[in-house]
């Protein structure tokens, strides 16, 4: 089952090359990596080129917050299934073995991967989900929205909360701790620490936590 991977940039050029070496590495032929870049990140775009992109490449150019690049890799992709996913990942071998051996069963939408914090360690939160495209069609992976991976209001924390929590709620969503997908993210003490993401995401965690339970009150109450 091909996947689209799709890698908003957050001009961390240097570390797509090795995101992909390890991509390739651990993942059957079956992907197309969608990175969305700023229109104005011409170092990022010089690096993306400069690997010689093929035909398992997307490469899409939008500014924006992440849910809507995130938009932008999905509708310019097909793969039946889509990981909304980040730059500072790590595929552990047998990833894609274990998440798609979920989704045989048609009943399961969303499958939940390990991403090695101790947010998302027993599974009552996710950060890097796998999709299925339909289910994102209809009835929308954002409440009330079809067509939406992650709703736009938020700017970036949050969305994949929504994503998950929805899933659950209605029945479709399944955890798979042996599909791991590493995530070094500073907040977790996974890597140095990154001012991208602290005067990016953090500054608006807040507002994105706020309009989390607002929206999780549309499909509880």
């Amino acid at each position: 089952m091909r996947i689209a991977i799709l890698i908003p940039t957050l001009g961390r050029a240097n570390a797509l090359a090795p995101l992909l070496a390890n991509l390739r590495e651990t993942t059957p032929p079956i992907y197309r990596v969608c990175f969305v870049v700023d229109t104005a990140d011409t170092e990022t775009r010089q690096a993306i080129e400069a690997m010689a992109p093929a035909e398992d490449f997307c490469n899409v150019y939008r500014d924006g917050t992440y849910p809507v690049k995130v938009g932008a890799g999905a509708a310019a992709s097909a793969e039946p299934l889509i990981a909304p996913l980040a730059d500072d990942v790590v595929f552990h071998a047998g990833w894609y073995e274990a998440a798609v051996a979920r989704f045989e069963d048609p009943a399961v939408q969303v499958v939940g991967t390990l991403d090695l914090t101790p947010a998302t360690a027993s599974g009552k939160n996710v950060t890097m989900p796998i999709v299925r495209r339909s289910y994102v069609d209809d009835p929308g992976a954002a409440y009330d929205e079809p067509g939406v991976l992650f709703h736009t209001g938020y700017h970036h924390n949050a969305v994949e909360r929504e994503l998950w929590q929805l899933a659950k709620h209605r029945g479709v969503a399944v955890f798979e701790p042996n599909s791991i997908i590493e995530h070094r993210h500073h907040s977790f003490g996974t890597r140095e620490a990154d001012d991208t993401d602290r005067k990016g995401n953090m500054a608006n965690w807040d507002a994105d936590l706020a309009l989390y339970h607002e929206r999780e009150r549309l499909w509880t109450s």
